[in-house]
C-alpha cells in the first residue's frame, strides 16, 4: 500500500471512529404481578407473553412476571399498580371491587346466564364505561379481558344443597358474597388468595370458591376434600396497566406490546374452554378430592334477591338491568 493511501485510510477510519454512533435501542423494564398461581392458566399464559415480548422486541421489551402473591395481595397490588410500583396486574375482577365499587355488581353471583353474556358485559359498552373511569380517576386502563370460567365451592364437606354449609368457615372475596354464603347457612371470611393454602390446611377455614383454574392452579385439591359444582359466578382475568405507563411506550413498541398480549390472550381463553373438564378430572385422579354436582336452582334462587338488594344500595344505578340487556 502506498503511503498516501495508508494516511488517508487511517484518517477516514479515526473520523468513522469519532462521529456520532446511533445509541442503542433502550431496554423497557417493566414488572407485572398477580396473586395467581405459577400453574394458574392466566399465570401460563403470562409467561408465554413474557417470553414472546422478549422474542419479537430483540429484548427491547423486558418484563418480569412475579406470580404467586410475592408482592403483595391484590389490595396491595392495585396500589402498586396505581402508583406505577408494577405496571401490570392481573386477577379476577377485583379491580372493580377495590377502585370501583360502584361496579362490583358486575362479578356478582348468578347475573349472567352464561359465560358469553359476562363477556358482553365486560367487552362492550358497559366495559367500556367501566374502563373510561379507572383511567379518570386512578390512571389504570383495562387492556384485556379474558376467560376465567365459572366460580366453584372447594371444601371438606360435600355441598349438593345450600344447608350443607350450615356452620362451614367459607374464605370469601368481597361484601357481597359474604352475605349470600352467610344466607347459605356459612360463617365467611376474607383472607388473601397467597395465604389461603395454608389456611385451609390448618383449619383457619373449611372451604373456599374460586374458578377450576385457579383451584388447580394454587393446588386447593389438596386440602380440600370436594370440589363442589355450585357456578355461582362467571369471573374473568381482567388484565391491567397503569396508563402512563403504555402511553409512555414507544408506537412500535405499543403496538407490538398489544399484538403479543392478544396472542396470549386467545391462548388463555383457548386454554380456558379446552381444559377446565381435564383440570378437575386431573384433580380427581389424585385422590385427594371428589367432584360434587350441586343443586345449582337452589343457590340461585337464594342469592338473587340478595344481589338485587345489595345493588341497589350501592351499586351503579340500573346496572342489573344493563347487564340483563346483553343476555341475548
Amino acid at each position: 500500500m502506498k503511503r498516501g493511501t495508508f494516511i488517508k485510510s487511517t484518517v477516514l477510519a479515526a473520523l468513522v471512529a469519532l462521529a456520532p454512533q446511533p445509541a442503542p435501542a433502550q431496554v423497557v423494564k417493566f414488572t407485572f404481578a398477580t396473586t395467581n398461581g405459577p400453574k394458574d392458566l392466566s399465570s401460563l399464559a403470562a409467561v408465554r407473553w413474557q417470553a414472546q415480548l422478549k422474542e419479537r422486541s430483540k429484548g427491547a421489551l423486558d418484563m418480569t412476571f412475579v406470580p404467586g402473591g410475592a408482592l403483595g395481595g391484590d389490595k396491595q397490588l392495585l396500589q402498586q399498580l396505581v402508583n406505577n410500583e408494577i405496571q401490570l396486574h392481573v386477577a379476577g375482577p377485583v379491580v372493580v371491587h377495590h377502585l370501583l365499587r360502584q361496579y362490583q355488581c358486575m362479578e356478582a353471583e348468578y347475573i349472567y346466564k352464561d359465560e358469553a353474556h359476562g363477556l358482553r358485559a365486560w367487552t362492550g359498552p358497559l366495559g367500556r364505561e367501566v374502563n373510561a373511569l379507572l383511567e379518570k380517576e386512578h390512571g389504570v386502563t383495562m387492556v384485556a379481558i379474558a376467560s376465567r370460567g365459572a366460580r366453584h365451592l372447594t371444601a371438606n364437606v360435600a355441598v349438593r344443597k345450600p344447608e350443607d354449609l350450615k356452620g362451614v368457615k367459607v374464605r370469601v372475596t368481597n361484601p357481597l358474597r359474604a352475605e349470600i354464603f352467610q344466607a347459605y347457612g356459612a360463617l365467611p371470611g376474607n383472607l388473601s388468595i397467597a395465604e389461603l393454602y395454608g389456611a385451609l390446611r390448618a383449619g383457619v377455614f373449611d372451604a373456599q370458591e374460586n374458578p377450576i383454574p385457579t383451584i388447580w392452579g394454587n393446588k386447593f385439591y389438596e386440602v380440600q376434600k370436594y370440589i363442589n359444582l355450585t357456578g355461582h359466578v362467571w369471573s374473568y382475568n381482567v388484565f391491567t396497566a397503569n396508563k402512563k405507563f403504555v402511553d409512555s411506550l414507544a408506537p412500535a413498541h405499543r403496538e407490538l406490546f398489544f399484538a403479543t398480549l392478544r396472542d396470549a390472550v386467545d391462548w388463555l381463553n383457548k386454554a380456558v374452554a379446552e381444559d377446565t373438564r381435564k383440570l378437575l378430572a386431573d384433580m380427581e385422579a389424585t385422590g385427594k378430592t371428589r367432584v360434587v354436582e350441586s343443586d345449582v336452582a337452589a343457590f340461585k334462587k337464594i342469592a338473587e334477591p340478595i344481589v338485587e338488594k345489595f345493588a341497589a344500595e350501592k351499586c351503579r344505578p340500573g346496572l342489573l338491568a344493563d347487564i340483563a340487556k346483553l343476555a341475548n
